[in-house]
């Protein structure tokens, strides 16, 4: 349906010209609820010792919760399933719209959350076809707060926008750990845990893709006030297709997704085998991990929402300078963080640096995220599906590197493990400083496939 905002403003209702922070609010309970989705099983395989029961009680065989490498695989299901899903995000997306994508893949999520566990009665095969799909529809979350935002964020507004958004992910795990913990005590069991948070995803999904349009000005309920206030300072540019050689050739780009590769391996470590650290090495029982666990995120959404809004008023300070401040504290700090939990004998002291990294990490989606925003416009989708994909990877490569280094949890084992991962942050971080810039690129002005189209012709 393309409506024009013109045509539908006859509504009357424009929610005070502030509908854009109802879509926000929207799209952040859409992703916090669609990323519990694929978090679920990361802290309920603790406490599944009833299914273990019940099959010892039928057969000697041991269970594939009793053993490292088939849990392993079930988590690496999911990345394999979000790597899959990425793939065709980039061109569905550019045919269908976020909107109608999104849609797709957070049902996908739901459903094969609900449906866990049936699955896991089944077996172990079951296990992995559920969770590949929990991945596959999970997997364009992050690509989304790129392209929310891109439709209808004012360029004034973007780090508030991006912050928010992206805050869902550590709202999802403050709900999710201490909810999970509660529930695996209770006598509604681990079960209750994925017919919660799928069913919650679910009723989300449905409300996103009712009131939800790719652009602002498709929406019936934004007003000629509103869409000036977000169209301020944007370049029209209504070219669908990406020009892909020339945003992977942007120096700016790559430096964005070098960081990225740093810092999504540092938070799926934190988010895959926080639980597991926190119960296996510091030795806290169930309860204690969820809400453990929960505590870092709290504090990392509080900081995301005072940094986004903060950003955006330092209009002061020039904006690359902004994005690399703030990406460099996220990243030195997380980097810290690691180095503290690998070189420390102290209970308090290790669940300190593992809260720090974890707050730190919010940081960084008011740096690189909001550099990569404003440098690639409305061809984000790609540049956030880039580094959506080397999350994934990180996803599918940690249990191996995990299996390999820390075989039987002790804290000699993870100290070496973290001492790795906090130098390959700090590898990684060291070009973008030097190539950070938030000037809109060459690709995303309309003459660019002008400029081109004449080239090409003479070629003819």
């Amino acid at each position: 349906m393309s409506t024009t905002a013109s045509s539908l403003e006859k509504s009357g209702m424009f929610f005070a010209h502030r509908t854009r922070f109802i879509v926000l609010i929207l799209g952040l309970m859409f992703i916090m609820f669609t990323n519990s989705n694929y978090n679920t099983i990361t802290f309920s395989v603790i406490c599944m010792e009833d299914v273990v029961e019940e099959q010892s009680k039928n057969t000697n065989e041991t269970h594939w919760l009793e053993t490292s490498s088939k849990v392993s695989a079930v988590f690496s299901a999911g990345a394999v399933g979000a790597i899959v899903g990425l793939i065709p995000s980039v061109p569905f997306t550019n045919l269908l719209g976020i909107r109608v994508v999104l849609s797709f893949y957070g049902i996908v999520a739901s459903l094969a959350t609900l449906l866990m566990p049936l699955a896991v009665e089944i077996g172990y095969f079951a296990v992995i076809v559920m969770r590949f799909c929990q991945g596959f529809g999970t997997s364009i979350l992050f690509s989304s707060i790129g392209s929310i935002s891109e439709g209808w964020s004012p360029i004034t507004e973007i780090s508030t926008y991006v912050a928010i958004l992206s805050a869902g992910f550590q709202i999802s795990n403050i709900i999710l750990m201490p909810a999970a913990g509660i529930l695996c005590d209770s006598d509604w069991g681990w079960r209750s845990i994925y017919y919660i948070f799928g069913g919650s995803a679910t009723l989300f999904n449905i409300l996103f893709f009712f009131f939800f349009t790719d652009r602002a000005s498709m929406h019936r309920n934004v007003s000629k006030k509103e869409l000036a206030i977000i169209d301020n300072g944007r370049v029209e540019n209504n070219a669908k297709s990406v020009p892909y050689l020339a945003i992977c050739k942007d120096k700016v780009v790559l430096s964005v997704w070098l960081t990225a590769v740093g810092g999504n391996l540092s938070m799926m470590c934190l988010i895959i085998y926080g639980p597991t650290y926190l119960n296996k090495v510091l030795h806290l029982d169930v309860k204690e991990t969820g809400f453990s666990n929960a505590i870092p995120y709290i504090l990392a959404a509080l900081v995301k929402f005072i940094c986004g809004p903060l950003s955006d008023a330092l209009t002061f300070i020039p904006d690359v300078w902004r994005v690399v401040f703030f990406a460099a504290v996220s990243q030195g700090g997380v980097a810290i963080g690691y180095f503290v939990m690998a070189l420390t004998n102290t209970r308090i002291v290790a669940q300190i640096a593992y809260t720090w990294s974890i707050v730190m990490l919010g940081v960084n989606v008011v740096g690189v995220v909001k550099c990569a925003q404003l440098r690639a416009r409305h061809h984000v989708h790609f540049v956030m599906a880039v580094i959506s994909f080397s999350a994934w990877i990180a996803v599918f490569i940690l249990p191996i590197v995990v299996s390999f280094m820390c075989p039987d949890n002790l804290p000699e084992q993870w100290s070496r493990f973290f001492i790795v991962v906090g130098i390959w942050v700090v590898v990684m971080n060291v070009p973008f400083p030097f190539f950070a810039s938030v000037e809109a690129a060459d690709y995303t002005k309309p003459e660019f496939s002008q400029k081109v189209t004449p080239e090409v012709d003479v070629e003819k």
